[in-house]
């Protein structure tokens, strides 16, 4: 029993004088700093470019957006038919009329689609402008007018037209693409019977059409012609 005793001492006294080796915990390793990413510069984003205006389109892309329109518009002032001009003009604006070249939105005659349904009967006296070199008031009906002024000559057959440019050239201004610049315009030019007297006996029908959603309306009918 002894025996055994001083065994169990001496084993514990073993055990007491052994140096316990504690491992150091790691430390971690120094984060090395984020390597920056090169910087990519944004890719260029195409910007649309403008949209080109209506009287900026050619000729040809003129006549396929209202070469119809322009037909039945014609043909509407020869044959005095108003309902065809009233469903042509543009809803809300009407059909300006101007008795030269340059146009005077404060002056000149506007008529709703209302008031060209039946415009060739109309009884109704306007003040279309005045008379060249003597600026006598122009006071007709809208048949009277179309007579002796709109359609004096016979456009619908006219062998000289032209769209998005002018072919009759007088001393009046032509600003049509500044009170008009989203229209493309159709001109029918007739240099009258005498071709001597043609730079001075000209007349042109100019009709402007403006876009509303996906039709062509009507919105100007211009008489040119030369002026002192």
């Amino acid at each position: 029993m002894t025996r055994g005793i001083s065994a169990g001492v001496f084993a514990l006294a073993l055990l007491s004088c052994q140096t316990v080796v504690v491992s150091p915990t790691p430390t971690a390793s120094p984060t090395s700093p984020p390597t920056a990413s090169p910087t990519v510069p944004p890719t260029p984003t195409a910007r649309p470019s403008p949209s080109l205006s209506a009287r900026g389109l050619s000729e040809a892309d003129a006549q396929q957006a209202v070469g119809a329109a322009v037909r039945e518009v014609l043909a509407a002032l020869k044959n005095r038919d108003s309902a065809v001009i009233a469903r042509a003009a543009h809803p809300t604006k009407g059909v300006r009329f101007t008795m030269s070249s340059y146009v005077r939105p404060t002056d000149d005659v506007t008529l709703t689609a209302a008031q060209l349904a039946n415009a060739f009967a109309d009884p109704t006296l306007r003040r279309w402008g005045t008379t060249d070199g003597r600026g006598d008031p122009v006071v007709l009906t809208f048949a009277e007018y179309t007579s002796q002024y709109l359609y004096a000559r016979d456009f619908a057959a006219s062998s000289q037209t032209a769209y998005n440019r002018t072919i009759g050239q007088g001393n009046s201004t032509d600003n049509t693409a500044v009170i008009y610049p989203d229209a493309i315009l159709f001109e029918a030019f007739d240099p009258g019977p005498d071709p001597a007297m043609r730079d001075t006996r000209w007349q042109s029908l100019r009709l402007l059409f403006e876009r509303e959603q996906s039709r062509w309306y009507l919105v100007a009918v211009v008489h040119a012609h030369w002026t002192i």
